[in-house]
């Protein structure tokens, strides 16, 4: 996965080459992401990253991403959700929200990155879920008026609700609060400007 080749951007998205992922964030390059979000009228939905993963494991994260390959469009992203999630949905459910850029830096790597973001409607359940255990361990929501006040910084906690799954099919409820420590360290006001996208774009329309 590490030897995977993605296009390298200069800072105005303009492409200028290819790299290894291992090259890109070991370096810092500019790179292209994709995220979709499951959202519906009520919540929000976030992965809990396996435990297995190198960077950030166990912690909370976009329902579903991944880096888009250099030979790749950016609707092809769509796979992700397939992959991480079992969902088979198609690019034509979604919404695109449109591009932002993002920097993370950390003991392992510097990642800079342009998000290509997209948001589903989710109407499923659980039950719907069948996940790519080495990469994702577990599923999450919060309400959407508490996720919006959290990552806007009016609240220090966030109730979460959802399940760990195992292996063998198994799954445990998780009900609990969670801070800021529990997530991957992407801009918080990023998050919330996805739920204030997600109740004009989606729930003022199907209200």
């Amino acid at each position: 996965m590490e030897q995977e080749i993605v296009k390298v951007f200069n800072e105005q998205h303009e492409q200028i080459g290819t790299a290894t992922r291992a090259e890109v964030h070991e370096k810092g390059l500019w790179h292209e992401t994709f995220h979709c979000w499951l959202v519906n009228e009520d919540y929000i939905y976030f992965q809990v990253r396996s435990s297995q993963k190198k960077d950030y494991p166990g912690l909370l994260d976009i329902t579903a991403a991944g880096h888009l390959l250099a030979i790749e469009t950016v609707e092809s992203g769509i796979r992700e959700v397939k992959e991480e999630l079992g969902l088979n949905i198609d690019v034509h459910e979604v919404v695109k929200m449109g591009m932002t850029s993002c920097s993370i830096v950390s003991e392992n790597m510097i990642d800079n990155e342009f998000c290509h973001v997209y948001i589903y409607p989710f109407k499923h359940d659980w039950d719907s879920f069948a996940l790519q255990y080495e990469e994702v361990s577990g599923v999450v929501r919060a309400r959407l008026n508490e996720a919006e006040a959290f990552f806007l910084g009016e609240t220090t906690t966030l109730n979460i609700e959802g399940y760990e799954y195992f292996p063998d099919g198994q799954r445990v409820r998780v009900v609990r609060p969670v801070g800021t420590a529990q997530f991957v360290p992407y801009r918080e006001l990023y998050v919330a400007q996805v739920i204030k996208f997600t109740r004009e774009k989606i729930v003022n329309q199907t209200s």
